[in-house]
């Protein structure tokens, strides 16, 4: 008889704890990557904060056709304009994490720490791809006595608050834009908000506003329609969609500010899922209908994967709050 040493398990135990053992390292190694393989299995909502029309929605719906070609499975865009934004980031952030809701934030997220009431904090996010720089512009109505920069800036100071400017929000970035410029320039504009740049730049088109601060790129249709006239960009360049607008530099103001616009998703979405939906907006960003789009609506290309984007984020948070505070915009 085989006498078992004192306080060793039997073989069969032994055995039968290997084979659980084994079943559950399998199914941790194995099991999961396959479900997350699979991922698309159905449609993908990407939320916009802003309204149809602007830029923003634009770019996302271009996005949302390039990824769904890629992704094999329907990717749509809903709307979710209001409060500058923060109606449509609090839904994206409390969305499920799953890769089947992810969202458009801006530096518009960042700026609303220092210049609104609300806020929503961009680590709320698991920045997926930054896709866009554009700049901020100066544009009138066509009709408008304004030429150039320099007189409606001298009838703006010469009238304090009665140039009024439209915006796509309270604290949102070309809210920003026109308090930075009025700072910079000593000139005091009444700020009107709307629920997108888009509506921003109708307003100014309809003579409900005398200017707006939206990016070239937003008022280009109305700009091509005789509706607007764009009297200087907020860039170090000239805008080659608009190669007779001179820059703000030009017209011997040192303003340059503009917009990045990232896809995300809810924080703790799976860092495969993440890799996966960014390999797609990477594809989108190279795709020559995506380029030739971007090219001819006057936006600016750009590309950042999600470490970098989330190094813009900070950055741009750490610059904010230099700046931002002091230009007076926090409401209580």
């Amino acid at each position: 008889m085989i006498q078992r040493k004192k306080g060793l398990f039997p073989t069969h135990f032994v055995r039968s704890l290997m084979i659980l053992f084994w079943g559950i390292g399998f199914s941790l190694t194995v099991g999961t990557p396959a479900a997350l393989a699979e991922y698309p299995e159905k449609e993908i909502t990407i939320i916009v904060p802003w309204a149809a029309g602007g830029g923003t929605d634009l770019i996302a719906r271009l996005m949302a056709d390039v990824m769904e070609k890629d992704l094999g499975k329907p990717v749509v865009v809903v709307n979710k304009p209001g409060g500058g934004g923060l109606v449509g980031f609090n839904q994206i952030a409390a969305a499920k994490a799953d890769g089947y809701t992810v969202g458009v934030t801006t530096n518009s997220q960042i700026l609303q720490k220092y210049s609104a009431s609300s806020y929503l904090d961009w680590r709320v996010f698991a920045p997926i791809g930054l896709f866009n720089y554009d700049p901020a512009g100066f544009t009138v109505k066509i009709d408008s006595p304004w030429k150039i920069l320099k007189e409606a800036l001298d009838f703006a100071k010469a009238n304090p608050g009665k140039m009024r400017i439209s915006n796509s929000g309270p604290g949102a970035i070309w809210h920003v834009a026109a308090a930075l410029l009025g700072s910079k320039t000593g000139v005091q504009f009444t700020h009107v908000p709307y629920g997108g740049a888009n509506p921003a730049a109708i307003a100014v088109a309809g003579g409900h506003v005398e200017a707006t601060t939206a990016s070239p790129a937003e008022v280009g249709t109305l700009v091509k329609g005789g509706k607007l006239r764009i009297l200087a960009i907020a860039s170090n360049k000239r805008d080659a969609l608009f190669p007779d607008v001179p820059t703000f530099k030009e017209g011997g103001i040192d303003f340059v500010f503009g917009v990045w616009r990232c896809l995300v998703a809810p924080k703790n979405t799976p860092k495969e899922i993440v890799a996966k939906l960014e390999n797609s907006v990477r594809k989108v960003v190279n795709d020559p209908k995506f380029k030739d789009f971007m090219a001819k609506n006057g936006f600016g290309q750009a590309y950042q994967p999600p470490a970098e984007s989330a190094a813009t984020m900070a950055q741009d948070e750490k610059d904010f709050e230099k700046i931002v505070p002091g230009l007076g915009l926090k409401r209580n």
